[in-house]
């Protein structure tokens, strides 16, 4: 196999791997609620707190450009293997809550190390159709971020401690991948000097600026999607003796897991339309499903099933598009750093987005919550629509 395709497969996989502890504790949450009798708003801090601990764990990478000065490969290593130390904190010194959310926060500050190190390694290696690479990449944390789903699924009768568990050693194994199975990128850049306002003044291009706007807005209904797509599906199940409410989490899997499609897909027709393109489309179709999630909401299973099927393919397609969008639009020598803002910036939006819809839900009910996320798909639609002449750019 050709170097850079046994990278890119190699990047792909470790990065599916160490964002296995990304949902564990959302997994966990109906399990937790009747362990701990937590609240819908109080378990989805299981959530929130691994997003707070992600945008904190970003701004500290951003501050100090770790990505940039320090080998991005040994950033990777460390950041998977200490998100492994601490998500089997969550798994087996958790007593309540509290303890729980220190864990989930600290976790998330690893994935920092993970997701957008990620993005920067695949920078390394491939120059043209960026998009493309990138929606494999991406593609691949969809999946990993279902794997608790998955485990929950199949594991029903195990201890929700010994499940978690599992989710550490693929975070373990993805570490070891990146540090032994690949060398540098032929594009690695030399380390720049450290400037602690670079984090800062990336947004002072506009085509960076409008891009991200487009990413914040595809945030505020991605994760809050994710997380509460169980307990749309459990309320929507409930309602029919003939629907099996333990089969949310499984369908939730499958909602989640099948965005690998859609970034795979969306990669690869950015090829012949451009990553502006595929975005755009990404985001009118997502936001035209929450509208819509209020009747799908009533609906069999097989009209509910498939079209949340297709949601999940739309909701996450336009990520890698904004990633290589990110990276086209940054200074290359400092693109580790300016991926990691963004990143930063558009998960501070997903915690208000979550604990939006989980307040919501519980005074309005499943039914209606995922409307009011057609907000974001929307407003990233018409900040994309603005942008123009995607050339790299250097600060001066």
């Amino acid at each position: 196999m050709e170097r850079p395709k046994k990278a890119l497969l190699l990047i792909s996989l470790s990065v599916l791997l160490a964002s296995s502890t990304w949902f564990s504790g959302t997994a966990a949450a109906d399990v937790l609620k009747k362990i701990w009798g937590l609240s819908e708003a109080r378990s989805a801090w299981l959530t929130i707190s691994v997003q707070i601990g992600f945008i904190a764990g970003t701004f500290l990478y951003a501050l100090f450009n770790l990505a940039d000065i320090f080998n991005a490969r040994n950033v990777f290593f460390t950041s998977a293997l200490l998100g492994a130390a601490f998500n089997a904190g969550f798994a087996l010194l958790s007593r309540d809550l509290s303890a729980a959310l220190l864990f989930r926060f600290l976790t998330g500050i690893t994935l920092a190390g993970v997701y957008p190190v990620g993005m920067k390694l695949i920078s390394q290696w491939f120059r043209s159709h960026l998009g493309w690479r990138l929606g494999v990449m991406v593609g691949a944390l969809t999946l990993g971020t279902a794997i608790p789903y998955f485990i929950f699924a199949l594991g029903t009768d195990f201890n929700w401690r010994h499940l978690m568990l599992v989710a550490s050693f693929l975070a373990v194994a993805g570490g070891l991948i990146v540090k032994m199975g690949i060398d540098d990128g032929p594009y690695l850049r030399e380390s720049p000097h450290f400037d602690a306002r670079v984090a800062f003044r990336v947004f002072r291009f506009r085509n960076f600026r409008l891009q991200a706007f487009g990413y914040f807005g595809h945030m505020w209904e991605l994760y809050a999607f994710w997380a509460f797509s169980a307990s749309y599906l459990a309320a929507s199940f409930s309602r029919s003796a003939g629907r099996p409410a333990g089969q949310a989490s499984l369908v939730a899997f499958s909602v989640i897991g099948i965005g690998i499609f859609g970034c795979a897909l969306g990669g690869w027709i950015s090829r012949f339309i451009g990553e502006k393109a595929v975005a755009l489309v990404s985001l009118l179709a997502s936001g035209l499903f929450c509208l819509a999630s209020g009747f799908l909401f009533q609906s069999p299973s097989g009209i509910l099933i498939p079209a949340l099927l297709l949601w999940g393919i739309f909701v996450i397609s336009d990520s890698p598009q904004f990633s290589a969008l990110a990276a086209l639009t940054c200074p290359p020598e400092y693109t580790g750093t300016a991926l990691t803002i963004q990143n930063g910036a558009g998960f501070a939006v997903t915690v208000v987005s979550i604990q939006f819809i989980a307040w919501l839900a519980q005074r309005i009910g499943w039914q209606w919550a995922f409307t009011f996320l057609a907000v974001g798909p929307l407003f990233g639609a018409a900040a994309m629509r603005r942008l123009r002449g995607i050339k790299p750019t250097h600060l001066t």
